[in-house]
């Protein structure tokens, strides 16, 4: 009997003094990811609001052993989505708060020791898009030390590897999704008959730099034309004045389209001029304006195999379909090329 009554001491002994170790151990219960971007941040976020896509990109160190089960797909906003893997009994994220530039989200991972709750702040205003932040915050309790104590790393560490690791992993497939592109050939179009109201600055023959140049260009055209209650035809545009001389620096005028001639105040360091309607030959591309440079050149050499003449009394222009102000995402981009050639 004493060696029961011993043993049985010693097993309270241990007991105690294991939950008093545990009681001392001291756990963050905040971590901030702080992740650089090359991609736009917006795009990223589309992913991460919408959980039907995270079978595609999320993961924590084990596969899953359970099908993903995603419920209230009718709202973003209080979506769900669980499935689990060989060290947890249960992963859960929803989504609790949406906005323009932020996601709230609740993550609770259950094993056979201790459950955690997580909510994770996704904070997507960059002034720069270069970056995003991430503040995961929970509640620690016994049980979660205990585990701790036992497999040497927390529910939170965990946590937060699996989402900077995940989030590399969500960045190369949105790398290869907007790096889709096309370039089509779709001939000679009768097209112009408007005005473009613009201003001109030079470069060299370099997309990335004109469109750097041209973008305040736009942005302060389209407030004027907004102030003044003016209609906007064809969006946005650039017009090169000397594409074809064979010149080093490139003349052109951005701006946008208006179906008549606006009266341009004086205090307002703009220009007017007139688009004719003609014949010209038109290229489309649908995708990243990174591609703007194979898209003069595949123009270029369908002009050379149809045997078709730029008809130098008038003046080449882009246009921007669709850009970044109607999609974030560049595959969804589509930017015509119109060079007008003479009328065999």
């Amino acid at each position: 009997m004493k060696v029961f009554k011993y043993l049985f001491f010693l097993i309270v002994l241990v007991f105690v003094v294991g939950s008093l170790y545990v009681a001392t151990i001291s756990l963050p219960s905040e971590r901030q990811i702080k992740f650089e971007t090359t991609v736009n941040p917006q795009l990223i976020k589309l992913k991460t609001q919408d959980l039907s896509t995270y079978e595609n990109w999320f993961s924590f160190p084990e596969k899953p052993t359970s099908e993903y089960r995603l419920s209230n797909t009718e709202d973003l906003k209080d979506a769900s989505l669980s499935w689990r893997n060989k060290n947890f009994e249960s992963i859960n994220f929803q989504n609790q708060f949406l906005s323009e530039t932020s996601l709230t989200q609740l993550l609770k991972l259950k094993t056979w020791l201790s459950t955690s709750e997580f909510e994770i702040s996704w904070n997507f205003d960059s002034s720069d898009n270069t970056n995003f932040e991430i503040i995961v915050e929970t509640d620690i309790d016994f049980w979660n030390k205990a585990e701790y104590a036992i497999t040497g790393i927390s529910h939170l560490d965990m946590a937060v590897k699996a989402m900077t690791e995940s989030l590399n992993a969500l960045q190369e497939n949105i790398i290869k999704e907007i790096a889709v592109y096309s370039i089509s050939s779709i001939g000679k179009v009768d097209t112009g008959g408007f005005y473009s109201i613009h201003a001109t600055s030079a470069s060299r023959l370099n997309f990335e730099t004109i469109l750097k140049k041209s973008q305040p260009f736009f942005e302060s055209i389209e407030g004027f034309m907004e102030d003044q209650s003016f209609e906007v035809h064809r969006g946005r545009l650039i017009v090169f004045e000397n594409l074809f001389s064979g010149s080093d620096n490139i003349i052109f005028s951005s701006g946008v389209g208006s179906k008549n001639k606006i009266a341009i105040p004086e205090y307002f360091e703009v220009l007017t001029q007139n688009i004719p309607r003609s014949t010209y030959f038109k290229t489309q591309l649908k995708g990243n304006h990174s591609n703007l440079k194979e898209l003069l050149s595949m123009s270029e050499s369908a002009l050379k195999k149809r045997n078709l003449e730029v008809d130098s009394s008038l003046k080449p222009f882009l246009e921007f379909e669709i850009d970044f102000n109607q999609s974030i995402n560049p595959a969804d981009w589509v930017t015509n090329l119109y060079i007008p050639i003479q009328d065999n």
